[in-house]
């Protein structure tokens, strides 16, 4: 019999962390390429992208690549197990799973990227509004997590599920930076919903939690209505916009390691931030050698989706002890004088596959309240 959950409670990124739940990669076998997937990665692909990329339904990941990253998992499953952490993992998608919606078609995602398709704002459990038609069902796979924390009292609500038809997409974020995206938006094979127009559509990496205050990137009008519906369903709580600090997710740009001092990609997006934060001590990451990243060139044609400050996706497993990728040595050096203890896990293929140890993580129980961080 299944040990019951406790019940949800998260607050924050970097008080005592207690449970989380670890995504999972089998039958990642291939990215599903349409509109979606392109709009969604396309800072990082459109270098790599051509006509011909384009045209394709499905870019194929080598089983070694997988394998290899199944390895790095369940070495920060392994990471956070001996510091205490109890960890749990969605179900396995039991094969490759073809999806569709009256409107489109595509390969399912597995439930590797857990941060992405929800957020938990203390006892709440919010799945949200994908941005990826691949990922649409991705989060069935942790619903009997969900029912347990249910059944131990978490709340569980969803924003409304965007049917991510023709025309559902927002472009403006690149459109305002004069950035033509007619080569994903050229690939779009969904049809329309007469009427429809702009959805809301959102992910919960677009938030970074600080007790009673919550940064809230806001890039498009998918992203507005998304903020408008965090502020009418959680009014307890301080959502702060950000006004396009990223095309979607920022935990990849912006990482609170503990009250008064944060990890910042660069001091271009300090002014972002709300005015309570520009007085914070500030670690900027550090340059990072581009040997530091596998070279799939072998491989033959590959695209990187994720960018090349992936690694900044840290994990806190509390305010003085932090995960970061043994790949990046230049950031570990930088944390280990400032006095953090840092825990070396290998994370290889994080371009690749999009992702880092904040993105494979979804923590459910922490020690933290909602406490006034910005007053």
């Amino acid at each position: 019999m299944t040990e019951p959950a406790p019940a949800v409670s998260s607050f924050d990124e970097w008080t005592p962390l207690h449970e989380a739940v670890v995504g999972r990669a089998e039958h990642y076998t291939a990215h599903h390429v349409d509109a979606s997937w392109l709009l969604f990665f396309f800072d990082n692909v459109a270098p790599a992208l051509t006509g011909e990329t384009a045209a394709q339904n499905l870019l194929p990941v080598r089983d070694q690549l997988v394998d290899e990253l199944n390895e790095d998992i369940a070495g920060l499953v392994d990471a956070l197990a001996s510091c205490g952490v109890r960890v749990h993992r969605p179900a396995a998608p039991g094969k490759d799973i073809d999806i569709r919606s009256p409107h489109w078609e595509a390969r399912a995602t597995p439930p590797l990227n857990v941060r992405d398709q929800t957020i938990v704002f203390g006892d709440t459990i919010v799945e949200t509004a994908p941005h990826v038609r691949a990922r649409i069902f991705e989060n069935d796979l942790l619903k009997p997590i969900f029912y347990r924390y249910y059944g131990a009292g978490a709340k569980w609500v969803s924003m409304p599920r965007p049917a991510l038809a023709r025309g559902s997409l927002d472009d403006s974020y690149f459109r305002r930076q004069g950035i033509d995206v007619s080569r994903a938006t050229d690939a779009e094979m969904a049809l329309s919903i007469d009427g429809l127009g702009l959805e809301m559509i959102f992910d919960g990496a677009q938030c970074m939690r600080l007790g009673r205050d919550v940064l809230v990137n806001v890039a498009n009008h998918n992203h507005e209505l998304a903020l408008r519906w965090l502020r009418e369903t959680f009014p307890q709580l301080r959502f702060h916009r950000l006004n396009g600090i990223a095309d979607n997710h920022i935990d990849s740009v912006v990482v609170p390691l503990r009250p008064g001092l944060m990890l910042l990609r660069s001091p271009e997006y300090l002014t972002y931030l709300p005015k309570a934060m520009h007085s914070w001590e500030v670690v900027y990451a550090p340059e990072t050698d581009d040997g530091n990243f596998p070279d799939y060139s072998d491989l033959g044609f590959v695209i990187p989706i994720g960018s090349r400050y992936m690694d900044i996706n840290v994990l806190s497993v509390d305010e003085n002890t932090v995960i970061v990728n043994s790949l990046y040595p230049e950031l570990i050096t930088l944390l280990e004088r400032r006095r953090f203890t840092v825990i070396p896990v290998r994370h290889r293929h994080r371009r690749l596959f999009g992702g880092g140890f904040h993105c494979f993580t979804l923590d459910t129980v922490r020690s933290g309240g909602c406490e006034d961080y910005l007053d």
